[in-house]
């Protein structure tokens, strides 16, 4: 910020408080759209394979209740490998290759377990040991004994042949939209119980970590079914108070197609003017109005459907006609 002497600084007793237009210009016009996003506004969903969990009502139960309880999660990390090489005396830079770094979970450790179930069935599909260890002399000291005496299977000698893991996504959430990451082929590649203690007054977590083989993107309007899980098992399914338009509807700037579909024009239009229409027709009435509605005037007006207006009636005297019977 340049210098200003204080001599040019004007004080203004009619204003004691305003925004900072640029800050307002540049993160609140066009519905907040480069407004900087909140981290707590994710969504992980974990496509678990069935032929690979052992334990398949562990799915059908609970398979939704497994993504709402990621604490944190790591977004993809990418590293390039750069090699400088001259040419013609020339420093150039070249890319060789690139590699993605691991990602980091971290999951509550619920009071039902089921986190630990996950691992368990994820240890126990790839490494036999946790299987052959309950069998009886599996792990007997008889290194000395023939290979034929082993009866019992250890290590990845488990037949897993499909990945546990068919993919996991992570979903980002703003202004009613979604930007995924979907992890291909994800490996644990490690798993921390992580300690407890009787010092300690806070909660226990699991920790992961994941390698990939690939990532892809998507984006899109959260609507039902469009994030997978979201907002299904244990939602808040009142309707909020704020009304105005439903997701995925609301035209704003934005990279969704969705957005800009000629197709949309028309609801959104329509979304507009049922706004427009059910203000006019739900706010309250002044004490003058009412009083000119509930007052005796030679003028008598019917009271419409709409708030303030009012029809006149035809004024009409009900004359009562007596018939006089007929002397024959």
């Amino acid at each position: 910020m340049a210098f200003t002497p204080t001599n040019q600084l004007v004080p203004d007793q009619t204003i004691s408080l305003k925004d900072r237009a640029h800050a307002a210009r540049l993160f609140a016009d066009d519905q907040f759209r480069l407004a900087p996003k909140w981290n707590f506004s994710f969504h992980v969903a974990f496509n678990i394979n069935s032929a690979a969990c052992k334990n398949t009502s562990l799915l059908q139960t609970y398979g939704q209740e497994i993504n709402m309880l990621v604490k944190s999660i790591d977004l993809p990390k990418f590293n390039v490998t750069l090699d400088t090489v001259n040419q013609y005396n020339r420093h150039k830079v070249i890319q060789s290759r690139h590699k993605f770094g691991d990602i980091n979970v971290k999951f509550h450790d619920d009071n039902m377990s089921l986190i630990n179930q996950i691992w368990q069935n994820y240890y126990s599909y790839y490494y036999a040991d946790s299987t052959s260890a309950a069998q009886t002399g599996a792990y007997n000291r008889n290194a000395t004994r023939s290979s034929d005496f082993i009866k019992t299977t250890f290590g990845l000698d488990n037949g897993s042949s499909t990945p546990f893991f068919n993919y996991i996504k992570i979903y980002q959430m703003a202004r009613h939209e979604w930007i995924s990451y979907t992890l291909i082929n994800p490996v644990i590649k490690s798993w921390d119980h992580q300690n407890v203690a009787y010092n300690k007054n806070d909660v226990h977590e699991f920790a992961m970590a994941l390698s990939f083989e690939a990532v892809t993107y998507d984006m899109g309007s959260v609507n039902d079914g469009t994030v997978e899980g979201f907002g299904q098992a244990h939602y808040d399914q009142t309707a909020s108070p704020l009304q105005g338009g439903s997701a995925g509807t609301t035209a704003s700037p934005s990279f969704v197609s969705q957005q800009y579909n000629a197709t949309n024009a028309i609801s959104n239009l329509t979304n507009i003017v049922n706004t427009v229409q059910g203000y006019q027709n739900t706010k309250p009435l002044n004490d003058t109005t009412i009083a000119n509605l509930t007052s005796t005037n030679t003028n008598p007006a019917a009271i419409s459907g709409l708030q303030g207006v009012t029809f006149p009636l035809n004024n009409v005297v009900n004359n009562t006609t007596t018939a006089t019977p007929v002397q024959l």
